[in-house]
């Protein structure tokens, strides 16, 4: 009888085992697909923190790069470099059996910090951006100071990681959801098996999406109308002065006009010079917006999918998958601005070529470097 209580006892612990096993790894993504995942994080690890290490670096070799423009370039590139330190930990959660493999869940917990924070300062660094290149071309420059100061730059920037930062860490404080080692995702990451869970999701997506888009969106939109009325009247105008009536030719009183014609002709050549000037900083201006737009446009691709997953519980298989797509964003932006910035593209360059001793207005830093060095 005893034998039979000892069978049953050890038949129910093992039934028990069974199920805590079965319970403990209720993940959405079959092995293989996580190794692929994983894959693609470690990649996105190396290129983010090698290329965003290099924009960091520019600016710090070039005074060129110093201006209130690229101080948000490069805080959006520290939010990418903050976020890319977050991928190794992520790639242990999802290559994980279903429990966080190490003794500690802390660097699980670190993981789950850098990659929200750093990725709601990116979406907040490009919304500032945006505002930035909206202000800088369409408002006098005694307005753009005005609204640019060093402290204001300061503060703006500040926000960037505050909202973000309010908008991950209230929600557990006040009760609603946990973050940490999450095992239907294999991430770490908000637990979606919280009894709040799917509110913690949808405080982060509305916290962290929809008023930056709205921003950016309607700064650029803003933007386009501005430039598109400005190349209409300078189209005009050149075409009135091309259309402009020609002086008579027929030599009557032409001594007692020569004066007033070289003087007309000495101010015309110079307002031309001015213009000239003025038409090269403007496409200067546009080529830099353009650039710009071009890296809210492809964090746009790559982010949307994984708020809008957050925001639709439905589409939580889809999670893991909108995360990896979002991570590419880390390691693009180093690239666009390789190819495409105007002044961005001469430095790295040299920095990628070695030759310091040709970056423009190098740095006092590097210029104390460079003469140690010979």
């Amino acid at each position: 009888m005893a034998m039979v209580i000892i069978n049953t006892t050890s038949s129910v612990t093992d039934n028990n085992t069974t199920v805590e096993m079965a319970t403990a790894s209720p993940s959405l993504y079959p092995y293989e697909a996580r190794i692929g995942v994983s894959c693609v994080w470690v990649a996105a690890a190396v290129l983010g923190l090698v290329g965003n290490s290099l924009v960091i670096l520019s600016v710090i070799v070039s005074k060129k790069l110093r201006t209130v423009t690229n101080a948000f370039v490069v805080n959006l590139s520290m939010a990418d470099f903050w976020t890319s330190l977050s991928y190794p930990w992520q790639v242990v959660a999802i290559l994980s059996p279903g429990a966080w493999p190490l003794s500690t869940e802390v660097p699980c917990y670190i993981a789950a910090v850098q990659f929200y924070t750093g990725l709601g300062a990116s979406i907040y660094s490009l919304s500032a951006i945006a505002f930035n290149r909206f202000m800088l071309i369409t408002r006098t420059t005694t307005t753009y100071r005005r609204w640019y100061s060093p402290g204001k730059v300061s503060f703006m920037i500040a926000l960037t990681w505050v909202i973000p930062s309010v908008v991950f860490f209230l929600p557990p404080i006040i009760g609603i959801g946990t973050f940490g080692y999450d095992p239907t995702d294999n991430t770490c990451s908000d637990k979606d098996g919280h009894a709040r869970g799917s509110d913690y999701n949808l405080a982060q997506s509305l916290g962290l999406y929809p008023i930056p888009m709205l921003v950016i969106v309607s700064s650029y939109f803003a933007l386009y109308i501005h430039l598109k009325r400005h190349f209409r009247k300078q189209k005009r105008r050149h075409t009135r002065y091309d259309n402009r009536p020609q002086n008579d030719e027929s030599g009557v009183a032409v001594s007692t006009v020569s004066f007033t014609i070289v003087t007309e002709s000495t101010s015309m050549a110079t307002l031309d010079m001015a213009r000239m000037k003025q038409r090269t900083i403007s496409r200067q201006q546009l080529a830099i917006t353009k650039n710009l737009f071009m890296v809210f446009c492809v964090f746009f691709f790559l982010i949307s999918p994984y708020f809008i997953s957050l925001a639709v519980p439905s589409s939580r298989k889809f999670a893991l998958y909108g995360a990896t797509i979002s991570i590419l964003n880390s390691c693009v932006n180093p690239i666009i601005y390789t190819v495409n910035h105007p002044h961005f593209k001469g430095v790295l360059r040299s920095i990628l070529r070695c030759s310091y001793s040709q970056i423009p207005e190098p740095s006092d830093w590097l210029k104390s470097v460079l003469s140690r060095n010979r």
